[in-house]
């Protein structure tokens, strides 16, 4: 097989791996034992990550064009394939079935999951893929027929899950309005230029305990602040402030803080987060995560250091 198709299939696999498999939505048993649980993911999660990696060589490898195409591919599984931002009795909402529903749509739902797809499903895989294999950084992984059979795959399996988890009939004119944000942030991420909009020397210094700090900060804004006073847009402003902020720093980092940044990043969801799902029953998270960072743990100390972009 082609090295480059073996590494468009590395990195489809790991976009549901992250996603799913290590964040407890799709547990190792079950991907294991449902033969069709994970092979649908794999053909929907990992179409998309190609996809959006394929548009962001092409268009320029520019890491807030990277959040916008991961917030659209976020905004199409969540919010018009699934529905789960107007369905109020998703079963994984929770108290965000309440905290922020507004107009026919959980809000803060809506942007947590978004901020969840644009790092675990996009971003992570493809600055993985970017470490694992240098030599593809700047290339095409995929030709004319390569973006057919993706585009293929991930619009038949998402009109599965259309079918399946997307029976909720969400309102019209919300769902319109969801399309409409979709195609406004894919033109936004066409033409974008600017590479960060906020700079810090910690970031810089300390790529890993950075990306580690980033996704302590995301989950306790997404898990405690709905159970305080705190009003909901402040809650998804937050949300989103510190998501931007995350991906202003890799323009300032070499190869090395790039991949530093994202294994801190995974840190806390593949060890602390890992363990307490096994501890709450989900066998096989805690030794799966744990397992997994220590393998991409290990690449870091092979890879060389170099001076961090000013």
């Amino acid at each position: 097989m082609e090295r480059r198709i073996r590494v468009a299939l590395v990195m489809s696999f790991l976009s549901p791996f992250f996603a799913e498999v290590l964040s407890g939505s799709t547990p190792p048993l079950e991907a294991l034992t449902n033969p069709l649980s994970f092979p649908l993911l794999w053909a929907y999660y990992g179409a998309g990550v190609l996809l959006v990696r394929e548009a962001w060589v092409r268009w320029g490898r520019n890491y807030l064009r990277l959040m916008l195409l991961g917030f659209v591919y976020g905004i199409v599984e969540e919010g018009l394939v699934i529905k789960s931002w107007f369905n109020p009795k998703w079963p994984d909402l929770g108290i965000l079935g309440v905290y922020g529903r507004a107009w026919g749509v959980n809000t803060v739902w809506a942007v947590w999951l978004t901020i969840f797809h644009s790092l675990m499903s996009i971003a992570v895989p493809i600055m993985v893929i970017d470490a694992l294999y240098p030599e593809f950084r700047n290339e095409s992984l995929l030709g004319k027929r390569g973006i057919l059979l993706t585009s293929a795959s991930f619009l038949l399996s998402g009109a599965v899950f259309f079918a399946v988890l997307g029976s909720y009939r969400a309102p019209a004119l919300q769902y319109l309005l969801t399309a409409i944000l979709s195609i406004s942030l894919l033109l936004m991420a066409r033409k974008i230029k600017r590479e960060a909009l906020f700079d810090g020397t910690f970031p810089r210094r300390h790529p890993f305990l950075y990306g580690l700090l980033v996704s302590s900060i995301l989950f306790l804004i997404s898990t405690t602040l709905p159970r305080s006073p705190m009003p909901p847009v402040v809650t998804s402003l937050l949300g989103l402030l510190v998501t931007l902020h995350f991906y202003s720093t890799p323009a300032r980092l070499d190869e090395r803080g790039k991949y530093a940044l994202v294994i801190g990043f995974l840190a806390f969801w593949l060890v602390p987060y890992d363990i307490i799902l096994e501890l709450n029953g989900i066998r096989g998270e805690g030794l799966l995560g744990a397992g997994t960072f220590v393998l991409l743990a290990w690449k870091l100390r092979k890879m060389k250091a170099g001076e961090p972009k000013v």
